[in-house]
């Protein structure tokens, strides 16, 4: 590489999904990745949602590796209850229940840490993005703090040291979160620390997309108010002395679909005579199911005939986007669940995995060349018809940005070659020649150096369950001996 990679700083903005990129909106976004590099196929997991997308992206792997299935799950370990992740106690208390095995993988902060190299996340966002992107990092002494959340802050002297300097309220700032990120990172973490990887996560773009929807101007506005950021960080990095080793990446973790129609999977599968709940609390429930837009459903003991009889309620409801089940054998592309494809296809196996995944689907008003119109189950979130959503296999939903500028990457590059959020940690840590861990599945972006490799050759194929009606199917490329996954839905039968 041209100039040693010393630094990398990465700004991270919560569901930005990249076709709405462009020059009006996020010039200064648009900038770098001409200077740089633009990535026009990236991906997040599945689920495709916050907490789990960051912890994918902190570990480098997905939830059947990391064991972070979604912003909540369900656990078989004799508890009743789901395990949560939206605030730093839901973190520790599973971890608590879960006897220290919350996480399963080894995090990018964890390796830099053994090593001595510092590490940062600074945010503006909710209180579950710390441990997602940083788990145990207050034990490893390294700096964390949200702008939102300043309670969630560690360790305590640097928390201080910000609250005197900047004065950051008690409450957390309610305006210009991701300037206020901003000026923590360029005022008491980069000065005191240069960390290795720093990382800024703003959630103000997905909060717009949630509450207002992708056509509305507060969507715009806020996108605006984050490439100003981008832009502020471009002008940091020039100022630096260190400037020839310090790489820039913009970043999201999922993209967004509008919300079409509100379902409650419990509420219809009680009305279809079964017994479901969103726990095990009552003992007469013998479904416990999470929402979203990837309802899981686990059952309280085997029985194949019941799940059998769930999976055959399900495929009926006009929401039925598709089912996937754990691999009926090893290395098999069709789940347990007869007309399911397996769960393994989108790295969600595992022993967290729920018996029966379901993907709701698209809209009867979902048109081509839309931002997508589908099927969403809120739970306790007050969303609704017009809003966005995501989590599921929509391309509008699992389509990600990825842009880069400076050392070790190319100038002016557009690649088209697949890559997945669990390929920038691999990613960042060959940028600053730090072997990565075996638990890390994602690979190195070569193709984004500046030593770039040719172009491999890239193979794309649909996979389709079984079934006589309603088949469900994902499209998906392999890439640099990888298969990334762009679009999951259900076809009628051939």
């Amino acid at each position: 590489m041209t100039n040693e990679v010393r630094h990398v700083v990465v700004m991270g903005i919560d569901g930005l999904r990249p076709d709405l990129v462009d020059d009006v909106t996020t010039p200064n976004l648009v900038a770098l990745a001409r200077a740089g590099t633009w990535s026009t196929h990236h991906t997040t997991v599945f689920p495709s949602e916050t907490r789990g997308a960051l912890t994918a992206l902190a570990t480098g792997s997905p939830a059947q590796t990391n064991g972070i299935a979604g912003n909540q799950f369900y656990v078989r370990d004799g508890f009743p209850e789901q395990i949560f992740t939206e605030t730093v106690h839901d973190w520790y208390a599973a971890d608590e229940r879960l006897g220290g095995q919350l996480v399963e993988a080894t995090s990018l902060s964890e390796t830099l840490h053994r090593i001595g190299r510092p590490f940062a996340v600074i945010a503006s966002s909710g209180p579950g993005v710390l441990p997602a992107l940083n788990w145990k990092g207050a034990q490893r002494d390294q700096l964390g703090f949200n702008v939102r959340h300043p309670q969630t802050a560690h360790p305590h002297a640097f928390a201080a040291g910000v609250h005197r300097s900047l004065k950051i309220p008690a409450g957390g700032v309610s305006v210009d979160g991701p300037k206020a990120a901003l000026k923590v990172f360029e005022q008491e973490v980069w000065p005191h620390s240069k960390p290795a990887v720093s990382i800024l996560w703003c959630t103000e773009v997905d909060s717009a997309a949630h509450l207002y929807g992708l056509a509305s101007d507060q969507l715009r506005e806020n996108m605006r108010h984050c490439d100003e950021v981008v832009g502020a960080l471009m002008a940091w990095r020039e100022a630096q002395p260190e400037r020839d080793s310090i790489t820039l990446l913009v970043v999201s973790d999922h993209g967004h679909v509008t919300i079409g129609g509100l379902v409650s999977v419990a509420d219809s599968l009680c009305v279809g005579g079964f017994k479901a709940a969103a726990s095990f609390v009552d003992p007469a429930t013998d479904l416990l199911v999470r929402p979203g837009r990837a309802a899981g459903i686990w059952l309280r003991k085997h029985d194949p005939v019941l799940l059998h009889e769930v999976a055959s309620f399900m495929t009926e409801q006009a929401w039925f986007g598709g089912a996937f089940s754990c691999a009926g054998a090893p290395g098999s592309i069709h789940g347990r669940v007869e007309g399911s494809l397996a769960l393994e296809l989108l790295g969600a196996g595992g022993a967290r995995a729920p018996d029966l995944f379901v993907q709701l689907g698209n809209t009867a008003d979902d048109v081509a060349g839309g931002t997508g119109s589908v099927y969403y189950d809120a739970g306790d979130y007050d969303l609704r018809p017009g809003g966005g959503t995501h989590g599921g296999l929509h391309r509008g939903e699992l389509s990600a940005v990825l842009a880069g500028y400076g050392a070790g990457l190319g100038q002016g590059c557009v690649s088209s070659t697949p890559s997945a959020i669990t390929d920038i940690a691999p990613t960042i840590l060959s940028l600053l020649g730090v072997p990565q861990p075996h638990t890390m599945t994602g690979r190195v972006l070569r193709e984004l150096t500046t030593d770039a490799p040719a172009q491999s050759e890239e193979v794309s194929e649909d996979i389709r369950s079984s079934g006589t009606r309603k088949v469900t199917a994902v499209s998906r490329t392999k890439a640099m001996g990888r298969f990334y996954m762009s679009e999951g839905r259900i076809v009628p039968a051939t």
